[in-house]
């Protein structure tokens, strides 16, 4: 599916901050039954910049690696209650502030669990906090299934607080994302749980947040384009994945707020995000040509965007390439990198199981184990004539 996972949970959300109903995305109306701060809390804002390691699971698989990015803690007046934007690496972008306390003397904070970093309406269930490690169930043919266990009795993280540097730094967290598969799939340390059924989103440790020095007027470093799938039809499944940098071009850090980007066909075609197709899914009422870094909906991620357009017909997306800019405005002095190009082969769409055949098919239930007849939900695991296999949850 298109929208997967936690981006499926916020773009299409309905907040509920305090007394008011904040409607997300234009999606369900209604208060939602957790309150979730989408809104900056007032008080004094430090930006930081992110390190350290994390991993995602999913039903199509399981990646550790580098955190990357940035984040925000607002620190109130009352000198006591603090506000970390995007807590997890794995939610950066999402736009939720979680709520903790500075200690008397300054050296840590607590942020309580169980806290909700996104929520849907429409689905009943969200993404929250939680503080545990994750095992794993050898299914064969390199396939793993995930588990989570909760720290029982730990209510809340702690973070280090260094008082001459500013860095604050997760405290009791362990885990190493270089050691061999499947061991740096094992951590212990904050995790992103979905509330329906406990399953593990995401777990992060050594993560350390370095405080980010005054934003100055800077060239940023170029992105990376990535990828280019065309779906072949305009039902907007159409995508262009990429990375920004957010260093500029001599390895300073930006300011993630102060970063645009903007897209680009074939001849530096400037890419407009019309109102009319694009609006209403992804809340904005002008067109649009940049994108704020960070930006979310229906059809903006941090490293992927959608088209209701495809390559073929009478008004193709493109006809060689699309590329990628990256703009930096300080004080109304504006920067830009240069246009990276991916050249793509036009109206090709791709099959992907093309000359193979289907050599076995096994399922397994939601502990791990296989079964001959599935009853509820299960993963599907088809293996084909090459040796590839697919896994698919399914409900039976």
């Amino acid at each position: 599916m298109k929208k997967l996972l936690l981006l499926t949970i916020v773009a299409s959300i309905t907040f509920f901050a305090g007394a008011e109903t904040v409607h997300k995305m234009s999606k369900p109306s209604g208060k939602s039954r957790v309150e979730i701060i989408t809104e900056q809390p007032e008080g004094n804002v430090i930006s930081y910049t992110r390190s350290g390691e994390y991993m995602t699971a999913s039903l199509y698989g399981y990646d550790a690696t580098q955190q990357t990015g940035q984040m925000k803690i607002t620190y109130a007046n009352d000198g006591k209650t603090v506000y970390l934007l995007d807590p997890l690496a794995y939610g950066e972008g999402t736009g939720v502030w979680v709520q903790g306390e500075l200690s008397d003397d300054g050296t840590t904070i607590t942020v309580p669990l169980g806290q909700y970093v996104a929520y849907n309406e429409e689905y009943g269930y969200g993404l929250i906090l939680a503080w545990g490690q994750n095992s794993l169930i050898d299914l064969g043919d390199d396939f793993y299934w995930m588990d989570f266990i909760p720290d029982e009795g730990v209510e809340a993280v702690t973070y280090a607080v260094d008082a001459a540097s500013g860095v604050i730094t997760l405290v009791g967290s362990e885990g190493d994302a270089s050691a061999t598969y499947p061991d740096n799939l094992l951590a212990h340390g904050l995790a992103g749980i979905w509330s329906d059924d406990s399953s593990l989103a995401t777990i992060e440790w050594g993560t350390t947040f370095t405080p980010l020095s005054d934003a100055v007027a800077a060239v940023p470093a170029n992105p990376e384009a990535l990828e280019f799938f065309d779906c072949g039809d305009e039902s907007g499944y159409t995508r262009f994945d990429f990375n920004i940098n957010l260093q500029d071009v001599d390895g300073n850090e930006l300011h993630a707020d102060k970063v645009t980007y903007s897209i680009y066909t074939d001849q530096d075609q400037l890419f407009t995000f019309d109102v009319a197709t694009y609006g209403a899914a992804n809340g904005f009422d002008e067109d649009m040509t940049e994108i704020p870094y960070g930006f979310s909906g229906e059809d903006f991620y941090l490293h992927r965007v959608y088209f209701y357009r495809t390559n073929s017909g009478d008004n193709p997306l493109l006809n060689w390439r699309i590329g990628i800019q990256t703009h930096y405005t300080v004080d109304g002095v504006r920067n830009s990198s240069d246009i990276v190009y991916l050249e793509v082969i036009p109206s090709a769409i791709e099959s992907v199981n093309t000359g193979k055949t289907i050599v076995a098919e096994r399922y397994y239930n939601i502990a791990g184990q296989e079964v001959t007849n599935p009853n509820g939900i299960a993963i599907k695991v088809t293996t084909y004539s090459d040796g590839t296999t697919s896994k698919i949850k399914i409900v039976k």
